[in-house]
């Protein structure tokens, strides 16, 4: 999008201008109008990019929350559930904070609440040193992980099978990588331009 500040056009003032439907004057001519087309096809590119994420995000959040009803423990949260599986996965004493960075989660709050939960479900044991508390999974939390790898591979893995051959999870893992480390240094340029 193009704003023109007031006064800029007499005509239309205070007037927010598609960068599709603003003419070469208003741009500076035919350069210009080639720059606003090429902006409009990234923007879009972004655009279904950063949808198709949301979508994979809400995705994998419902595949995950069906661990809420598993026969070890149920009433489990989406993030108590990779909380647990990070701590299984891992296979290792983790701090909370240890936990919130390897997710991206900045509200610690969240974090200490699960991890309280699921110490209380004892799927997860926690063990002071100093001032630090480390946590690890229990015996029931490997079982609920590994009845999650279970049907993981009943369900998700056959489905994924109908991805084409040269598909590389590797791959795509390290560019999915790269690219929350992209947003996430996005996140941080504007939150420093916002006097954040």
């Amino acid at each position: 999008m193009l704003c023109l500040p007031f006064g800029h056009d007499t005509a239309t003032p205070n007037v927010i201008y598609s960068s599709t439907v603003v003419d070469e004057v208003h741009l500076g001519g035919d350069m210009a109008g080639k720059r606003a087309k090429s902006s409009d096809e990234s923007e879009n590119r972004l655009s279904e990019l950063e949808l198709t994420l949301t979508v994979l995000w809400n995705c994998v959040r419902r595949w995950m929350s069906q661990r809420n009803n598993s026969s070890v423990v149920t009433g489990l949260s989406d993030l108590d559930v990779f909380l647990l599986h990070m701590l299984v996965y891992r296979n290792k004493q983790l701090r909370g904070m240890d936990l919130a960075f390897a997710l991206s989660i900045d509200d610690m709050h969240l974090v200490s609440y699960s991890l309280k939960k699921l110490a209380r479900l004892g799927v997860i044991s926690s063990a002071r040193r100093g001032k630090e508390v480390f946590y690890s999974s229990t015996e029931k939390g490997k079982e609920h992980y590994f009845e999650f790898l279970s049907d993981r591979r009943k369900y998700l893995e056959p489905a994924m099978k109908l991805i084409p051959q040269d598909f590389d999870l590797e791959s795509l893992s390290k560019a999915l990588r790269t690219l929350s480390s992209v947003y996430e240094q996005a996140a941080r340029s504007a939150a420093s331009a916002r006097g954040i």
